[in-house]
């Protein structure tokens, strides 16, 4: 394969390299003062009580926009939440199980559809005696799960391929990859200059062959052979655009995955016999787009994304985020792929 893949392992020292060594720490419930999050948005996503009055709340333009947004928040649950500490906490505890475990399950898409119908219920409530109970459940239905996701995950098994292809009998698809490299060696894709002199990562290739910015592999899968592509990563370079071709014999090469930002993470999960998808976009040190992908017979498709936005460390030492969702919006970035 291109790349080892070690899925949430990966992605957690993909987003806290630093801290990385550290994850093997039992997982904990931060405390309201622990959390981080960059933007008021995420932090009254998971705190919706912020008092912005504290000098440490963290937020200290307190405009009349700031004050505006927070007091909305804050207007959404029953008169007088805020104003009772253990249930402020309580509201914290649940919001950020919900956000922060929905970022460690394999299957978001099927986690986010509770979530849902616990806002929903949170969204009902008229008193705090309704919303003390309601988020009372929800702890009790999300707390186990969270604590049980290891923080050392596993490394995934390698479910895309099943097989090597052996070119040296097979001179039609030889020449067919060779179209393939030549095509995304252009400008417009993994680009034709040689950029080794500003470092690259360590590849694994024949060096008797002329040099391409293109790296790439070729297996049997449930579906066929494939052909799996990435440009090389140079310098401090994170992301990298990525290709799955499907090739037969006297058929053009058929596109079945491309994202721009891989490189991707195969996942236990399967869909229409092809394992499920993930990939980590860097947008900066604390922000990653995670997008799911399936395959829905013909070709993947994006299933589920979300923002993950790193929030501080909790008392083991374990760097926490969360999916930076609003809750209105939970469900619409969610397709649904019919497995069969």
């Amino acid at each position: 394969m291109i790349k080892k893949t070690f899925y949430l392992l990966c992605l957690l020292i993909i987003v806290f390299p630093a801290n990385a060594q550290k994850i093997k720490q039992e997982r904990v419930i931060p405390r309201i003062d622990q959390i981080a999050p960059p933007y008021l948005s995420t932090t009254l996503l998971i705190n919706p009580c912020l008092d912005i009055s504290l000098t440490d709340s963290g937020f200290n333009d307190k405009n009349d926009e700031t004050i505006r947004i927070v007091d909305e928040e804050r207007a959404k649950y029953p008169a007088n939440t805020c104003n009772n500490p253990a249930l402020a906490n309580k509201l914290f505890k649940a919001r950020f199980l919900q956000y922060s475990t929905i970022t460690l399950v394999n299957d978001p898409w099927n986690l986010d559809v509770e979530i849902v119908k616990q806002n929903k219920l949170i969204s009902q409530c008229k008193n705090t005696a309704c919303l003390n109970k309601v988020l009372d459940t929800i702890i009790s239905q999300l707390y186990p799960l969270y604590m049980s996701i290891p923080t050392d995950h596993p490394p995934t098994s390698d479910r895309l391929c099943s097989g090597k292809v052996d070119l040296a009998s097979d001179k039609k698809m030889d020449l067919a990859i060779k179209k393939l490299v030549t095509s995304l060696s252009s400008d417009d894709n993994c680009g034709s200059e040689d950029l080794s002199a500003f470092g690259t990562y360590s590849y694994d290739e024949d060096k008797s062959k002329p040099y391409t910015n293109v790296i790439f592999d070729i297996c049997k899968s449930n579906v066929g052979d494939l052909f799996m592509a990435e440009c090389k990563m140079f310098g401090n370079q994170v992301n990298t655009e990525t290709w799955f071709y499907l090739l037969k014999p006297n058929t053009e090469p058929k596109l079945l995955f491309n994202s721009y930002n891989g490189p991707y993470y195969p996942l236990d999960s399967t869909c229409n016999g092809m394992p499920d998808l993930m990939t980590s976009g860097r947008y900066s040190s604390r922000e990653h787009e995670i997008v799911y992908y399936r395959y829905n017979g013909e070709k993947y498709e994006a299933a589920y994304s979300y923002m993950l936005v790193g929030i501080g460390r909790d008392d083991n030492g374990n760097d926490m985020g969360i999916a930076d969702l609003g809750i209105a919006d939970l469900i619409d970035n969610k397709k649904e792929i019919i497995c069969k």
